[in-house]
C-alpha cells in the first residue's frame, strides 16, 4: 500500500473537518441502517460486537482507542482533533502531577444524522507509561478501531516495537480483529525514520496504513482518523452481515 500523506503539513479548517465527518456518518448509515431498522424491539440497547446501538435515544456508539508508547503524541493528537472541531470542552484527561496521562484521555465527537440518529465517536487514549500498564487493556475493551501513534525518532524504535507487540497480544486475546491505522508522529523533528523503516522494525503488514504525522500542527491527523473511522464502520457492517 502506498504512503497516504497530504501535500501540505497545514491544519484543516474546522468546518471542512465537520463536513468530512458528516459524509463518513452518511456512509455508515448506507452500510447498516437497512438491516438495523428491522432488528429493534421498542427502546432497547443492542450490541453488535462492540459497537452499541441505542434505539431509545437513537444513538450509535463507536469506540476508537489511541495506543502507543509513552510520549509518542497520543494526547497531543487527540487534543488537536477536538480543538479543530471546536469541542475541546468534550475532552477529559486524567493526568498525574507532572501533566502526563495517568490513566487515559477520553471524549466524544458527536455527529447528527439527517433522520434524527446520532453517531457518538467515543475517543480514548491508553497511557504509554509502564507504571500504568495494567490500565491499557482496560481502555482497549470494547474498541471498534485503534490509532497506533508511533514515535518517529530512531532511538525509540524499540519502544514502538514493544508497544506494538503488546497491542497485538491484547487483540489476539480478545479474539476479534480490529481495524488499525498507524500515525508515524513527530515527522517535524530532525533525523526521523520513514515509513519503510518503521514497517521493517515492527513487521507491519501491508494492510495496515501508515500516515506520517505531526500532532502539534495537525498534519495528517484528520486523514488518519477519517480512514480509521471509515474502516471501523465497514468492519461493523461486515459483522452485522455475517449469519
Amino acid at each position: 500500500m502506498g504512503r497516504r500523506t497530504t501535500s501540505r503539513p497545514d491544519t484543516v479548517h474546522a468546518s471542512r473537518v465537520a463536513r468530512r465527518f458528516f459524509r463518513l456518518c452518511q456512509e455508515w448509515r448506507a452500510l447498516r441502517f437497512g438491516r438495523l431498522g428491522r432488528q429493534h424491539v421498542g427502546s432497547i440497547e443492542w450490541e453488535d460486537g462492540h459497537l452499541i446501538i441505542d434505539y431509545g435515544n437513537r444513538t450509535i456508539g463507536l469506540k476508537i482507542v489511541f495506543f502507543g508508547p509513552a510520549m509518542s503524541g497520543k494526547t497531543t493528537t487527540i487534543r488537536w482533533l477536538f480543538s479543530e472541531l471546536g469541542i475541546t470542552e468534550k475532552l477529559t484527561s486524567i493526568e498525574n502531577t507532572l501533566g502526563r496521562t495517568m490513566f487515559c484521555d477520553f471524549g466524544t465527537i458527536p455527529c447528527n444524522l439527517s433522520d434524527s440518529w446520532r453517531i457518538n465517536a467515543h475517543i480514548w487514549s491508553a497511557t504509554g507509561q509502564d507504571f500504568y500498564r495494567s490500565t491499557r487493556e482496560v481502555v482497549l475493551v470494547g474498541a471498534d478501531g485503534v490509532v497506533f501513534v508511533a514515535d518517529s525518532q530512531e532511538h525509540l524504535l524499540d519502544e514502538n516495537l514493544e508497544s506494538w507487540n503488546e497491542l497485538m497480544a491484547m487483540i489476539i486475546e480478545g479474539d476479534r480483529p480490529l481495524p488499525i491505522v498507524v500515525c508515524l508522529n513527530k515527522q517535524d523533528l530532525p533525523d526521523t525514520i520513514n515509513e519503510e523503516r518503521l514497517r521493517e522494525h515492527l513487521n507491519l503488514p501491508l494492510s495496515v496504513p501508515v500516515f506520517r504525522s505531526v500532532a502539534m500542527s495537525g498534519f495528517n491527523v484528520i486523514e488518519a482518523f477519517q480512514l480509521l473511522f471509515q474502516q471501523s464502520m465497514r468492519a461493523s457492517a461486515m459483522v452485522q452481515a455475517t449469519p
